[in-house]
């Protein structure tokens, strides 16, 4: 069906930059406190988020997946300080701290780990709870949507050829290589279409200034056999959304809001479309930086959320499996970047959904870890590199609340701009799991006076 395609405890050292490690973290020692996570729901934490073990059979394996865990942010994310779940609170202060002293251009960074999230900031002037632009992540989720659809059975095979699962766009080419481009081609990016730039406009210029879109991308000619080469193109995926509104027989947008957005519980999103209604395959989706991280967690999690099957893990296993070298080290799969031997700045193996002007997300196995950045006109990897040493543990460290403070202080005063003052921290109450938060992780600051 499928086609080809600091103060780190002395029991708990550090963890190598680039390590590859081939399993999970099996679980967080960490259980509800008022200084580990604060929760709506209190519960033991017990994550079991393994890969399949060596001769275990698939059905045991989505058994084993199909549990139920103890944290689904379905209705809002936990959170918890950062050495509940083994993160040094020291190394994010700095980060923070090297971000606004390198007036780098970013708007919002958030880390997950062990289901909770121990860092959500953002910088003034974008706030919380905005929408923001993700940029080409939008191919990312597109090609997630294509796994649901397979799952569903509206779509059966990545290997058939895109001009038969789109009779309505008359393509003239008497290339035969045009007619062997499959939906697999499309989502890794080795379609052999010609996205080059002419006269004076990339592509994407050419391709939204045309009537319609789609017939604009097949109608390129080819410059390799299909599946041999990348070829990075915004019409490759517009094609592919395409593909799904012609077989779901709903925009990708209307698609995903049944389909992917209303079971993670992520309630605003804004996903334009062509003139045709296909929905824009290769960027302009705008999300919340805690819904780009539901996204992060259910990739994390093989496509699993509250129990139930959301994206086949069949698909999600080819999705991030290589299809495609780039360069050293960076690999690329089914609308997915993947960093095989290093993080992409740094830290262990990851894979990530980028987008153009610094957006990210990055999912580290390893470290049961997602990380969301936002920006404008940022290299993400700046930031990333930032933080690359800030996992010390597998499991809990000891408490720091004098890190912890610092660490609130920067992120309040990355809210409000310059000038914050911060008042006396005072006992850490329980926070809401939605709603806004001017930015404050674990609501620790008991006033802000912004000038």
């Amino acid at each position: 069906m499928f086609a080809p395609g600091a103060r780190a405890a002395a029991a708990a050292p550090r963890l190598s930059a680039c390590a590859v490690i081939s399993v999970l973290l099996a679980c967080s020692s960490a259980i509800a406190s008022p200084s580990g996570v604060h929760s709506a729901s209190p519960s033991a934490i017990a994550l079991a988020v393994l890969p399949p073990a060596v001769n275990e059979s698939a059905a045991a394996f989505e058994a084993r997946l199909a549990q139920p865990y103890p944290r689904w942010p379905t209705h809002g994310w936990p959170v918890s300080t950062p050495e509940a779940q083994g993160i040094d609170s020291s190394v994010l202060a700095d980060a923070m701290a090297a971000i606004r002293a390198r007036h780098l251009p970013v708007h919002s960074l958030l880390v997950e780990r062990h289901g909770v999230i121990v860092l959500d900031a953002y910088f003034h002037p974008f706030a919380d709870n905005e929408l923001h632009d993700v940029a080409s992540v939008t191919k990312s989720v597109v090609s997630t949507l294509v796994g649901i659809a397979l799952g569903e059975h509206k779509l059966h095979d990545l290997g058939a050829p895109v001009l038969a699962l789109l009779p309505d766009d008359q393509v003239e080419s008497e290339d035969p290589r045009k007619s062997r481009i499959t939906l697999a081609d499309m989502l890794s990016m080795t379609s052999g279409l010609d996205c080059s730039a002419e006269g004076g406009r990339n592509f994407l210029q050419q391709m939204e200034q045309s009537r319609h879109w789609v017939s604009f991308a097949l109608e390129r000619p080819e410059t390799a056999e299909p599946g041999t080469t990348f070829g990075y193109c915004a019409g490759n995926m517009h094609v592919v959304s395409a593909v799904l509104t012609r077989t779901v027989g709903a925009s990708a947008s209307a698609f995903a809001q049944q389909a992917l957005f209303a079971p993670l519980g992520i309630e605003r999103a804004v996903w334009p479309a062509d003139a045709d209604g296909v929905s824009h395959g290769f960027a302009d989706l705008k999300l919340q930086p805690r819904d780009m991280a539901k996204l992060g967690y259910l990739w994390l999690h093989h496509g699993m959320w509250e129990g139930r099957r959301i994206v086949p893990a069949r698909y999600l296993k080819a999705a991030l499996t290589p299809k495609a070298t780039v360069e050293a080290n960076v690999q690329y799969g089914y609308g997915m970047w993947l960093y095989p031997n290093c993080g992409h700045a740094g830290g262990p193996p990851d894979f990530e959904a980028n987008g153009y002007g610094g957006q990210r997300i990055a999912v580290v196995p390893s470290q049961d870890m997602v990380v969301v950045i936002t920006g404008s006109g940022l290299d993400a990897n700046q930031v990333s590199a930032l933080l690359a040493d800030m996992a010390r543990s597998d499991g809990a460290l000891p408490p720091d609340p004098a890190g912890d403070e610092r660490l609130n202080i920067r992120v309040a005063e990355a809210a409000s701009g310059a000038g914050t003052r911060v008042a006396a921290r005072h006992a850490t109450p329980e926070l809401p799991e939605s709603g806004p938060r001017a930015a404050i992780r674990t609501a620790a600051l008991a006033s802000v006076t912004r000038p």
